[in-house]
């Protein structure tokens, strides 16, 4: 997928949330700067490599679109097999943590966030309750699911087999945010836009291979907000 330096400086800012203003404090440029290569009024800055690992990408990724992205590929925390034994019931492995289940396929959640695992025990990843609680999300896990992205449309920022931790919980549309959606029985992960009172825009990272859609709002059910992933190797 090609993609221009103010394309992937824009993405890597957006994951990150890291404003222009807050990258020119960091990196020793004025905003303007800043906005010049946002705006893709500029092609280069002597400044890459500060920003690349400001925005802990790769600097060969920000300057060509060289992959990988990230300049540190992190794994989740190991996902262990323990028994989830009911919806409600979460582990946990300390005060500060908390266990969630983590599934195979996004197909085995509802579009109401209930899960099954065809009889199976599922695995289980482990949380920080606080950064559930700085998501939104309940601090006992409750309403969290993982499980892993297949396929393109999500690259660079979620490679195929990236880990994603949604929140079924939160389900309101809020422009530029990543959601799990079931539409029409079709189970994917958009940003969602909304596009006026009765449609939305259904957009990817990878917009040479997967342009925006269209979609009346009533064909499309929120699963949850995604709130976290991890790209693995």
């Amino acid at each position: 997928m090609k993609t221009t330096l103010s394309e992937r400086l824009s993405l890597a800012m957006e994951l990150t949330g890291t404003t222009q203003g807050m990258l020119a404090d960091r990196v020793g440029v004025s905003q303007p700067s800043i906005w010049k290569l946002v705006s893709g009024k500029t092609n280069s800055s002597r400044k890459l490599v500060e920003i690349a690992r400001e925005l802990k990408v790769r600097p060969e990724w920000l300057a060509r679109g060289e992959e990988p992205m990230w300049e540190e590929k992190t794994a989740p925390r190991e996902a262990r097999e323990e028994s989830v034994n009911h919806q409600d019931n979460y582990g946990s492995r300390s005060g500060d943590e908390v266990e969630v289940p983590f599934l195979s396929d996004i197909d085995f959640i509802g579009s109401d966030g209930v899960f099954s695992t065809d009889g199976q025990k599922p695995l289980t990843l482990t949380f920080a309750k606080r950064l559930l609680q700085k998501a939104g999300a309940e601090m006992d896990g409750r309403g969290v699911l993982c499980f892993p992205i297949s396929g393109d449309g999500m690259v660079p920022a979620m490679p195929d087999g990236s880990i994603l931790a949604i929140n079924t919980e939160d389900k309101k549309i809020v422009d530029g945010k990543i959601y799990a959606i079931s539409q029409n029985g079709w189970k994917r992960v958009k940003i969602l836009y909304r596009t006026g009172p009765s449609s939305l825009s259904l957009r990817s990272f990878n917009k040479d291979e997967h342009p925006d859609e269209s979609a009346p709002i009533q064909d499309v059910e929120v699963i949850g907000r995604v709130f976290w992933w991890s790209v693995t190797c």
